[in-house]
């Protein structure tokens, strides 16, 4: 299994009024941003725009029925500002475009209704400051995170520090839902975002839930788009898993870094796996 990919993280030490949920916030603001610094349409329509295949800001929002090559990393109930901006495969060329464009969004669109100005402090990639709340920084260093599986370990907990929005059998998961369900959702993203062709997990999971405390959260966040506001909750808390497979161990290293289940460019679905000794 391979996989690149490149985090931004970036430090905003303002202690403005912050939502319980910055995932919805924080997307449209940055997308906002992101179309002014590359749209080079006269119309600024993206329907029908003869630069669509080559756009990013197309690519991330406005193409449809695809799994988006990024991800944000934020918590629910945060303490600050602060967020990560995951880009993977062919999306890695478009950094200096997500730089640019957060810097943007924070400090002239603002954020929030009253579209307040925020300064961002700094950004990092691997430990190394990209932006000092100044000056951009030389990217030529930059080198993107590759894929290292760890020894197989058939135990493990999974701590989803934000919601699964998870489908089975045509439903959102509300409470318990089936193993295979969690893996064949991470399989079904990490082929699409290496760009491979379409096909079912291919294998028998194996493996036992022995212990859950997930609980729904109901979530919601207001769609510009459609002008309405939209369901976006799921399933938070921890599983226990014994006996687990070796393939679906793999994936579930792979989730780690992708999230899981539906609109993960929000933030949902990301979780830390631990061994259980």
């Amino acid at each position: 299994m391979q996989l690149s990919w490149i985090k931004i993280d970036i430090e905003i030490k303002n202690d403005t009024r912050i939502p319980f949920f910055t995932g919805s916030m924080l997307r449209g603001v940055i997308g906002h941003a992101l179309k002014r610094v590359v749209c080079i349409n006269p119309s600024y329509q993206c329907e029908n725009c003869f630069a669509q295949r080559e756009c990013t800001f197309y690519k991330f929002y406005e193409e449809k029925n695809i799994f988006h090559l990024y991800r944000l990393g934020v918590t629910l109930q945060p303490e600050n500002l602060n967020f990560s901006f995951y880009l993977f495969e062919e999306a890695k060329v478009s950094l200096p475009y997500v730089m640019r464009s957060i810097i943007n969004a924070f400090e002239e669109e603002g954020i929030g209704k009253s579209r307040t100005k925020v300064k961002v402090d700094a950004m990092y990639i691997s430990e190394q400051c990209v932006y000092d709340g100044k000056n951009f920084l030389s990217l030529a260093d930059i080198v993107p995170e590759s894929l290292h599986l760890k020894a197989y370990q058939p135990d493990v907990a999974l701590e989803f520090s934000m919601p699964l929005r998870l489908k089975e059998n045509n439903k959102i998961v509300r409470e318990s839902f089936q193993l295979h369900t969690l893996i064949s959702s991470i399989h079904n993203r990490y082929i699409h975002l290496r760009g491979e062709e379409n096909t079912s997990l291919g294998y028998r999971v194996e493996g036992e839930i022995i212990a859950s405390s997930m609980k729904y959260v109901d979530m919601q966040r207001y769609s510009n788009r459609s002008q309405t506001r939209m369901k976006i909750g799921g399933v938070k808390g921890n599983l226990m898993i014994k006996g687990l497979d070796m393939k679906s161990y793999e994936y579930l290293q792979i989730g780690e870094i992708i999230a899981a289940g539906k609109q993960t460019v929000f933030g949902l679905g990301a979780y830390t796996l631990k061994e259980i000794r």
